[in-house]
C-alpha cells in the first residue's frame, strides 16, 4: 500500500472519530441542557404559590437574635403541598398546604429560659383560576380559604383561637429567568380554646422574588412573612430575606430542593417581642408526576 493511500485511510479514520465524538459531545451537551431547564422550571415553580406542584417541604428556622428576649429561638416547620386535578364537582386545579410547627420559645420576659411544643395547626386551601391564559400572559391567580385551628400544647405558644378568612395568590413568569409571585392570607377568630385567648384580626403577606442562575442554581428572596395586625396597638412586623438554593434532580419522578437563606427584621411597631434576625435551612422534596 502506498504511502499516499495509508495517509488517506488514516485521515478518513480520524475524520470519522472526531465525528463520533463530536456527535456524542453534542447529545451529552443537549441532555446537560435538557436536564438543567428541567432543574429551572422546576425551582420556578416551586417559588409560585399557584403552581400544580406536589411537594413535601421541611424546614428549620434558626434565631440567634429576638427584640425582647436572651433566649434563642427555633421553629421546626413541616409543610407538604398536594396538587390536585379538575375533578367534576371542583372544575378548578386545587392546591392544598398544611403546616405543622414545632416551636421553641421563651418562657418568660428576658430570661434564656425556653419550652418546646406544637404550635398552632393551619391549613390552605387553593383554587387556580383558569383566566387569564397563562401561557399567553405567564400569570397565574388563585383563590380559597384559610384557617387556623387551635391545636398548640403550651401556654406559651399559638393564639388558643379558631381562625378563618380568604386567600389569595398570583405568579408570574413573564421575564426570562425572574419570578414575581406573592400569597395573601387572612383569617380573623370567631371561636376560643381558652377564657383568656384574645381576638385576632392579621393579614399575612409573602412576597416571593426568586432568579435562575442556571442549572439548578437560583436566587431567591421568597421566606419572609409580613404580619399586619388589624385590632387597635397590635403588632406589625415587616421582615427581609435574601437566600440562595439548588434543584438536585435524581429522576424523572422526582427532585430535591436545598436552600439557605437569612432575614432580618426592618421594621416594627407594638412588639416587643420579635425576630430580630433569623437562618433558614430548608429541604424539598419535589414530585412533578404526582397528581390527584
Amino acid at each position: 500500500m502506498s504511502d499516499s493511500a495509508r495517509h488517506l485511510r488514516a485521515f478518513a479514520a480520524s475524520a470519522a472519530l472526531l465525528i463520533l465524538l463530536g456527535g456524542q459531545s453534542v447529545s451529552l451537551a443537549q441532555q446537560a441542557a435538557t436536564a438543567g431547564n428541567d432543574d429551572e422550571a422546576l425551582a420556578t415553580k416551586e417559588y409560585d404559590p399557584t403552581a400544580n406542584l406536589t411537594q413535601f417541604k421541611v424546614q428549620d428556622i434558626y434565631t440567634p437574635a429576638e427584640y425582647g428576649t436572651n433566649a434563642q429561638l427555633n421553629t421546626l416547620q413541616i409543610r407538604p403541598l398536594l396538587a390536585v386535578r379538575p375533578q367534576l364537582f371542583t372544575p378548578l386545579e386545587q392546591l392544598i398546604r398544611p403546616s405543622i410547627q414545632i416551636v421553641t420559645v421563651p418562657r418568660n420576659g428576658k430570661t434564656a429560659s425556653t419550652t418546646t411544643a406544637l404550635d398552632d395547626f393551619q391549613l390552605l386551601d387553593l383554587f387556580v383560576m383558569p383566566w387569564p391564559n397563562a401561557k399567553e400572559t405567564s400569570f397565574r391567580w388563585g383563590i380559597g380559604p384559610y384557617f387556623v385551628f387551635p391545636t398548640s400544647t403550651s401556654q406559651f405558644t399559638g393564639k388558643g383561637a379558631w381562625q378563618m378568612g380568604p386567600a389569595w395568590a398570583f405568579g408570574f413568569r413573564g421575564i426570562p429567568r425572574l419570578q414575581i409571585a406573592g400569597l395573601f392570607q387572612q383569617a380573623t377568630s370567631f371561636a376560643y380554646s381558652s377564657s383568656h385567648s384574645v381576638p385576632v384580626s392579621s393579614l399575612q403577606i409573602q412576597p416571593m422574588i426568586s432568579y435562575q442562575l442556571g442549572r439548578g442554581w437560583y436566587l431567591k428572596s421568597s421566606d419572609s412573612t409580613w404580619t399586619i395586625n388589624y385590632r387597635h396597638n397590635t403588632s406589625t412586623e415587616i421582615p427581609l430575606s435574601a437566600g440562595f438554593g439548588k434543584v438536585w434532580k435524581f429522576g424523572d419522578g422526582y427532585a430535591v430542593d436545598t436552600s439557605f437563606s437569612a432575614e432580618w427584621m426592618v421594621y416594627r411597631q407594638f412588639d416587643p417581642q420579635a425576630e430580630q434576625f433569623g437562618l433558614r435551612f430548608q429541604m424539598n422534596l419535589l414530585l412533578p408526576q404526582v397528581e390527584l
